[in-house]
């Protein structure tokens, strides 16, 4: 799946205006896990080492949003013991 389709598969017109619409919230090496507020009003979870939609969440809240991603981003720290900012 390329960058733009998957973009707009969530309502997005291209990559580029989901990105504007995203926030980091951290990075575990390479890879950024980000949020993004849909055009109808909900928070897309995502991360850019894969470009899928089957590696994506969808929330109603940004507040389950940032809970899932702290979840994944605990996870990661324990299976990995190292810091993850």
């Amino acid at each position: 799946m390329n960058k733009d389709h998957f973009a707009k598969s969530f309502g997005f017109v291209d990559y580029e205006e989901m990105v504007d619409n995203s926030t980091t919230v951290f990075r575990d090496k390479d890879v950024s896990w980000s949020i993004a507020k849909l055009p109808h009003g909900k928070y897309l979870t995502w991360d850019d080492a894969e470009i899928a939609d089957d590696r994506v969440e969808v929330f109603f809240t940004r507040e389950e949003a940032e809970e899932y991603l702290s979840v994944l981003r605990n996870k990661a720290k324990a299976e990995k013991k190292l810091p993850i900012n």
